[in-house]
């Protein structure tokens, strides 16, 4: 069997976003993989073109 580098096995996939919540303002995090963003807060779940969307 082939062996590769996993570099997901290893980094941390979520990247802390420059964005506020859509639901309650608390900061967002960004699992870039799935183009989703997620509060720190309440949990809320968004799409990261909704969130540029909102606040640009």
């Amino acid at each position: 069997m082939a062996e590769f580098d996993n570099i997901y096995a290893e980094e941390n996939p979520f990247v802390k976003a420059h964005f506020d919540c859509l639901s309650c303002g608390g900061k967002l995090w960004e699992y870039a993989i799935q183009g989703q963003m997620v509060c720190e807060d309440c949990r809320a779940v968004f799409p990261t073109t909704e969130v540029f969307d909102a606040q640009s």
